[in-house]
């Protein structure tokens, strides 16, 4: 995650651009963190039960990722904090995976199946989402559609993202107005807008 910050910054000083918010989504987790000519930094981190009294860059982690699992648990959708991880991975990975945020943007055409570096199986992410649906409709009497679940999905990712944009901006009192969102990872450009 560090990497990815000072990259961005050095991405912002070339293109002249003082202030921005970096975005890094990928499989395993989102990553943010300001940059304003400056790397903000904290002092104390917490690593499972470790604490570390040491300089590193301040950057807030969220679990909503391109493997996080999407699911309804009996009252309502639900992304992540769990992931399908590398395997089985998304369902649309084919290796018997549940359905994961990849296989929301799969099934929302926002990926293209045929430019991907492996075999993408859409029928596959299309089969978990009809069983979700099922789901909902045994357990809620409510027949959503699937483009309303898809996009329930893709609203609950993006909450979690916009709220680790604003940890590290409006909740320190930096408004985000001023700052340019520079977005990466292997997900970043399909969320930036």
């Amino acid at each position: 995650p560090a990497g990815g910050v000072v990259g961005a910054a050095e991405i912002a000083k070339q293109q002249n651009i003082p202030k921005i918010l970096t975005l890094d989504m990928g499989g395993t987790s989102t990553d943010t963190a300001r940059f304003d000519g400056n790397y903000d930094y904290k002092y104390t981190t917490v690593v499972g039960d470790a604490q570390m009294l040491s300089p590193c860059f301040e950057i807030e982690t969220v679990a909503a990722r391109g493997g996080s699992l999407c699911q309804f648990d009996g009252a309502k959708l639900t992304v992540g904090p769990e992931s399908a991880g590398a395997f089985p991975g998304p369902a649309c990975y084919g290796a018997g995976g549940d359905l994961a945020i990849t296989d929301v943007n799969l099934l929302l055409g926002k990926l293209d199946a045929s430019a991907m570096g492996i075999p993408i199986q859409v029928e596959a992410a299309k089969m978990k989402l009809e069983v979700l649906q099922a789901a909902i409709l045994e357990e809620k009497g409510q027949q959503m559609s699937e483009l309303e679940i898809l996009r329930g999905f893709e609203q609950i990712a993006n909450e979690k993202m916009a709220e680790a944009i604003r940890k590290i901006s409006v909740v320190k009192g930096f408004g985000p107005k001023e700052y340019s969102l520079l977005v990466f990872g292997g997900a970043g450009g399909l969320l930036a807008c």
